[in-house]
């Protein structure tokens, strides 16, 4: 069951869901179908996580999402491409939201105590 008691986690998936998606949408109008595969493979491996992570708060599911996201910032960091403006924002966006996802609870505790 999805619960309210995750706001970090839930605000983190989305963010990840719409960059996926505008991403496929943008690498299909320039490159066509040739890339789609792999990025629909992409998005159906998060989603089956992503779910499971929602559905059970599975600590399993949380650490294969940030390190899906980690891996995928340090191989873009190690490309030809990272020093476009592009790449360095998908390098930060990757390791910035494998981080928000993993120590949720963390950032949930810090912002929501009662004792702040």
């Amino acid at each position: 069951m999805i619960t309210k008691q995750r706001p970090i986690l839930i605000i983190a998936i989305v963010i990840s869901l719409a960059i996926e998606i505008l991403l496929i949408v943008s690498v299909y109008s320039n490159v066509g179908s040739e890339r789609l595969p792999a990025q629909i493979g992409r998005l159906v491996f998060q989603l089956i996580f992503m779910v499971w992570a929602l559905t059970s708060k599975s600590n399993t599911a949380l650490f294969v999402l940030m390190a899906y996201h980690l891996v995928t910032g340090f191989i873009i960091l190690n490309s030809n491409t990272a020093s476009e403006l592009i790449a360095k924002g998908l390098i930060a966006y990757h390791i910035l939201i494998g981080l928000m996802i993993y120590f949720h609870e963390y950032i949930e505790g810090q912002l929501f105590s009662k004792n702040h």
